[in-house]
């Protein structure tokens, strides 16, 4: 491997550098698929599929596919909304609210609550 020490290269010398890199990296990409495409073409041919096949039965992890999936930080609905002051909210996930949680304590049912 190629060492090269490129503290002492120039603001140019840097950026065609980085240009060759950006090529070369390009070029093994595709070698190295064009190899894991041809073996995973041979695989199927001998296992009997075809690679038609193969693609239909892939588009569900295609890029840009729709999949069921859970959104972390994702806003859920608001269930509860507290009459004296309306930007009190609970959308019925984890822990109660402790503005519902002090209604509750004091005899008051939380269906009351219920948008």
């Amino acid at each position: 491997m190629t060492t090269v020490d490129v503290s002492k290269l120039s603001y140019a010398q840097l950026l065609e550098l980085s240009r060759e890199l950006e090529h070369k990296i390009t070029e093994k990409r595709d070698e190295e698929l064009k190899v894991l495409v041809d073996g995973i073409a041979k695989k199927l041919e001998a296992a009997g599929f075809s690679v038609d096949e193969a693609l239909v039965a892939l588009q569900p992890y295609a890029s840009g596919a729709k999949r069921k999936t859970t959104q972390a930080g994702a806003t859920a609905p608001v269930l509860y909304r507290d009459p004296s002051n309306p930007g009190n909210t609970w959308s019925g996930r984890g822990r109660a609210a402790r503005w519902l949680s002090d209604y509750e304590a004091a005899g008051r049912k939380r269906e009351e609550f219920k948008v």
